[in-house]
């Protein structure tokens, strides 16, 4: 189930992004805490600034976090025809990868947009080496359209109309 950020979720995200498997397509290294509660306000941030951001995923039958889907207010700099859209984005544990919650998830979250009156289009970026994500992207309606760079990784832009 999709929730939205609570402070009481915090310690379940920074151990979320901790982990090997999520962070390895993410930057590539484990991020300090404190970038992590800075994340975590600029998610609280977006909801009330932009109206989208992320939620956590928890399982319906034991309330863990399992991954975090939504539309992270980034700005990441890759200019026109992504940075003016809100930005969807995907990650779970390693024991929930595989399973199709993504997939569900993202479902649920691109249902939300796509009624949400936010904006026509979103976009994402994958490393190129994430094949399960770039496959997951095509699934959910994504469509490349250019490389990009972002913090010295090359990166496969996609977009997404409403």
């Amino acid at each position: 189930m999709l929730v939205p950020p609570k402070r009481e979720d915090f310690a379940a995200l920074a151990r979320l992004w901790s982990l090997p498997e999520v962070y390895r397509f993410i930057g590539g290294e484990v991020r300090p805490e404190a970038q992590l509660w800075a994340s975590f306000l600029a998610n609280v941030g977006a909801w009330t600034e932009m109206g989208y951001g992320m939620w956590s995923v928890k399982r319906r039958d034991t309330g863990d976090l399992i991954g975090q889907v939504g539309f992270p207010a980034a700005m990441r700099g890759h200019g026109a025809g992504f940075d003016e859209y809100p930005e969807a984005g995907w990650l779970f544990e390693g024991a929930a990868q595989g399973h199709g919650y993504a997939h569900e998830a993202m479902l649920a979250a691109l249902g939300w947009f796509d009624g949400s009156g936010v904006a026509d289009c979103c976009v994402c970026m994958i490393d190129p080496a994430n094949t399960p994500s770039m496959r997951l992207a095509g699934k959910l309606g994504f469509i490349k359209t250019r490389l990009s760079a972002f913090e010295g990784d090359q990166l496969q832009l996609f977009e997404r109309r409403v």
